[in-house]
Parts: C-alpha cells; structure tokens; sequence
C-alpha cells in the first residue's frame, strides 16, 4: 500500500475516508468530479508541461511506480538534471514524484520544485502547497537524497498575455525552503502516522472528523461515516462556525428543528433556523414593492458566461481572469412586453470586443440593468474596461444603473425552501416551479464553459455536435435572464 502526496492531502482533510479508499472501496465514495473540476485537472497539467519548458534539456522519468523509481535513483547516480516526475518509495510506503528535480552542484544535494496553477500560494487547509512539497521532501530524506532548497513555481497573477507567452514572466519562482523547514517535523510525522493508521483493520467508521465541519468541508464518504445525520442538518446553517458545530453535536443536536431557542446564533443564521421549524415565509410587502417602484424602465436582465484559462489565451488578459463569450439580455420594456436577444461568441480571440459591441448596439441608454449576484456581472465590466479603454464609459456606464435582484431575497423575502441561500437555483424552484433548469442540455455555469471550450478548441468535433452545443449554450443563458423575469414578475403580483 503506498501513500502519496494526493493520498496525505486527503488524510489532513479525513483520514477514515481514505482509509475506506485504501481498504473497503466498496463502500468508499469517489469525489465528484464535474467537468470544470476536470477542466481544472486538464489545465493543471497543462501548466505543468508549460513550466517544464523552462528547463533546458529536461528528462521525464515513465514507467510504473516501482519501475519508475528504478529509473529515477540511476538517473540521479549520475547527476541527471532536471528530472521530471522523479519517484521515490520508502520502505513504509510513502510515494512522492516531484514535478523538478535540479542538482545542486555547490551543494551536493538536489532542489526540488512543486508546479502550481493557482496564482498564489496556498498555506491553509487540506490544499496547502507547503504541505505538499514538504511531503515531497520528506519522501526523499527517507531515501537517503540529500535536499537543499525547496521552490513553488506558480502563475503570476500581474501577467497580462502580450503576443507569445513569456513563460518567465508567466511564472513566478518562490523560494519556500525556510517555511518547508518549519512544518518538516510535523507532516514527517503526520505521514508516518498515516501509514499506520492506513494498516489499521479494527478503525470506527461510525463517524468522521468531518462530523464537526460545515456541509462544504465534508469528505466524500461523509455520508458512510455519519449515517445519523439528516440530509439537512445543522451543517446546512449559513457560514455556521466549528465552535458552534462542536457546540451542538456535543449536545447530540443534529437536526435544525432541534436548536435550543437561545443558543447563539448570527442573525442570519437564526433567521434560517426559524424559518425552519416555523415552515413559514416571511415576506416584507412594502420594502418590496418599495425596491421595484425605484426602478426605471425599461429594464434590462442582464447575464454573462465567462471563460476562464490558467494560461491566458487572449491579448490584454491574466491567469484565471473570466473572459466573457456569451450574453442574454431581457428587456422589459413595460409591464406585458417583453423582448430577447442574445449573443454567443464563435471565437475566442475576439469574445469580448463583439460581446461589448453587441451590447451597446441593444441596452437602451436608459432603464435600470438588472442581475442576480450583479457583483459577477459588475467586476467584469470593471474588469474589461480597463484592458479595453474605449468601452469605458459604457461599461461603467452599466454598472452605475445595475440593481442586483438577488438583495430582495437577502433582505425582504426569506422562505424555508430557500435552505438560508438566496442564489437564483434555490430561489427559482421554489417561487416559480414549474419553470426549470433540469430538462436543459447544459444545467450551470461551469458547464458552460466547459462546453464553449470544446466548440472552440475541439478541432476533430463534428460541426453537428457544435451546433448543437451552441443552441444548448443559447438556451441555457436565455434561461438565466427569463429566470430573472419570471421572479420579478412574481415579486409585482405579492
């Protein structure tokens, strides 16, 4: 049984749910994996391959693990450098394949660098990137390779795409051998600990650590390890911290229904829980019809899709940053009447400057714009006018008559069925259900873009396929701003 960086980084996050991975998979629960998780994984190595390339006369160390780390301690006998994907195994069981590995003549000994995507470095959680080389470099101790320095090759969050891509300042290059120093004794430790937990045969599987985090942080197996925890639950509470999950639990509190009336909650949060145990809505009348009287017509539902690239692929825009493809716009222009249009971009160099162009061409100069979490909307505004000066005015422009529909259901309408969240998919089924997302080829966001990638980049796709993708892109984005009319018109009629 070997246990690898991935493998530790899932024991710091739970460690009976890779114990179930590494001896009962039958009963172990694989994470989800939705295509923007896969469209992440795809670009991680992406960036890998292109880091690579900035070590000259590179060598990438194949085979199995054991052939593989064969493969790597001859390579190292007679200083090959760099290696890539060198692979190390210790006695106990512990793997680790480093992205690089550089000797270090003046040393004597290697440095060792982790390959990142993120435009940061990551020091907190189970996804910490100093745990991660750390775990690396101590695999490496425990087979006798002497390590000098320890490096984070991640992308540069100031970089902006300006003709080819300039990989040595598309990187950044961290020194973290002190911070891998601080934590060595504690992941050495930690690792050891997992190896021996991991060939443990009588563990309790009636619960997990995970017990005590919010519905977010649970591990995959969650519901094998705590099967008396309701489907909703007192980790559904809105931004609940640990210490108040502790609370409860201790108490053998698990269902919201069984919250004590005074036990200390945010506003929010007991508003949430009242709202649950009373199955009443509340719903301020006034300050509603307030809001939409102060709104100008016509009124202009707004909504984007964004694409986003580790390694920029557009002039004038940086690592991860969204670049728009798609609009619809619904515009109200009076109580009954009602018009649509809607723009899809068929090629990415070009996306955001015909997406802008259109918009111009069909917002009216006047009326109010209207978004749910209308800050995605106003931060790529903000965001474009800066890389294309001469949209300024206009985005701007937009973002000064944005009103952002969603704060009505964060202030005045509160409904159990919203289960304390106020995104347009909670909000939706509940206040119009019989208007729906879930017979539509594309059901979210990253769905989107996952499939916009593929009309785009995809060269060995049929042209039926892409046109199909591309009605499906074109419904999906509709439905978004109809979604939009819909609640509005339902907020006119209370």
């Amino acid at each position: 049984m070997y246990l690898s960086k991935t493998d530790f980084r899932e024991y710091v996050q739970c460690s009976k749910c890779l114990w179930l991975k590494k001896n009962n998979p039958d009963l172990y629960i694989r994470p989800a994996i939705s295509e923007f998780d896969q469209k992440l994984i795809n670009e991680g190595y992406e960036v890998e391959l292109a880091a690579r390339e900035m070590f000259e006369k590179g060598i990438l160390v194949e085979g199995s693990n054991e052939e593989a780390a064969t493969k790597t301690q001859k390579l190292m006998e007679s200083k090959a450098s760099p290696l890539f994907q060198a692979t190390f195994i210790t006695e106990s069981g512990l793997l680790a394949k480093t992205d690089v590995l550089i000797y270090n003549e003046f040393a004597d000994a290697w440095n060792v660098y982790e390959i990142k995507s993120s435009t940061n470095i990551n020091k907190n959680g189970s996804d910490n990137h100093i745990y991660d080389i750390t775990f690396q470099q101590v695999v490496m101790n425990k087979v006798g390779v002497s390590v000098e320095d320890s490096y984070i090759i991640h992308l540069n969050k100031d970089y902006k795409k300006n003709g080819n891509i300039d990989l040595f300042e598309l990187f950044s290059i961290t020194d973290v051998t002190d911070l891998v120093k601080e934590e060595y004794d504690n992941i050495e430790s930690e690792a050891e600990k997992a190896m021996e937990f991991l060939t443990d045969k009588d563990v309790d599987l009636n619960s997990c650590s995970c017990l005590y985090s919010s519905r977010r942080n649970h591990c995959s197996s969650f519901k094998v390890l705590n099967q008396n925890v309701p489907d909703y639950s007192i980790h559904d509470i809105s931004r609940i911290s640990a210490k108040n999950l502790r609370l409860l639990i201790d108490d053998l509190i698990m269902n919201i229904w069984d919250i004590p009336e005074d036990f200390k909650l945010s506003p929010n949060q007991q508003k949430q829980v009242e709202l649950e145990k009373s199955q009443v809505p509340e719903i301020n009348t006034k300050s509603i019809n307030k809001t939409l009287e102060e709104l100008e017509y016509p009124l202009i539902f707004l909504d984007y899709e964004t694409y986003v690239s580790a390694i920029p692929k557009v002039e004038g825009f940086s690592p991860h940053q969204h670049i728009p493809f798609q609009v619809s716009i619904h515009i109200l222009h009076s109580r009954t009447e009602l018009t649509h249009h809607e723009y899809l971009a068929d090629n990415i160099e070009n996306a955001p400057v015909g997406m802008i162009e259109f918009m111009q061409e069909t917002i009216p100069d006047k009326g109010n714009l209207i978004s749910w979490h209308a800050s995605f909307e106003n931060t790529r505004n903000k965001q474009i006018a800066e890389i294309y000066s001469q949209f300024s005015e206009f985005l701007l422009g937009l973002n000064d008559r944005t009103f952002d529909l969603e704060t009505i259901f964060k202030d005045d309408y509160r409904h159990p069925g919203f289960k304390g969240r106020t995104s347009i998919k909670k909000v939706l089924p509940v206040l119009c259900p019989e208007f729906s997302y879930k017979d539509l080829e594309i059901q979210n966001g990253t769905e989107a873009m996952e499939n916009w990638n593929r009309i785009i980049f995809d060269k060995e796709l049929e042209e039926s396929e892409r046109s199909k993708i591309q009605e499906s892109l074109l419904k999906y984005c509709e439905l978004d701003t109809k979604a939009m009319v819909k609640i509005f018109k339902h907020l006119l009629e209370i």
